[in-house]
């Protein structure tokens, strides 16, 4: 019985330190992502508007950026299958919070989890 508590006690004890480290993850990429892709962009910084292939070139650029902080995030805290499972469930929900559309959230963590997390 006295082995019976103290097992509990202590998977209690590691899966309260692993949620809080799930959370740190998911609120660190979010960050990430709201810096790649801002929900509003502003203005370009000369005043001249830039054309479409130069916006999507950019956030190409910047999304890759956001996949390789995913990808050394999990490689540095060694998720699991179910790690990276919570980790994207947290930065979708963190993402639909921040008003991102649902479709382009989808698009994006389909793709993190396809290139990144895998493996």
């Amino acid at each position: 019985m006295v082995a019976r508590r103290l097992s509990t006690f202590k998977v209690g004890k590691i899966m309260g330190k692993t949620q809080g480290l799930i959370q740190e993850i998911s609120e660190k990429l979010c960050e990430e992502f709201q810096r790649a892709v801002p929900l509003h962009p502003g203005k370009p910084k000369r005043g001249k508007k830039l054309s479409d292939s130069d916006v999507k070139a950019s956030t190409e650029a910047a999304l890759q950026k956001f996949y390789e902080t995913a990808r050394n995030e999990r490689q540095r805290h060694r998720l699991g299958v179910i790690g990276r499972a919570r980790v994207a469930f947290g930065l979708q929900q963190r993402l639909l919070q921040a008003g991102y559309p649902a479709p382009i959230v989808k698009q994006v963590l389909f793709a993190m989890l396809a290139s990144v997390f895998v493996g």
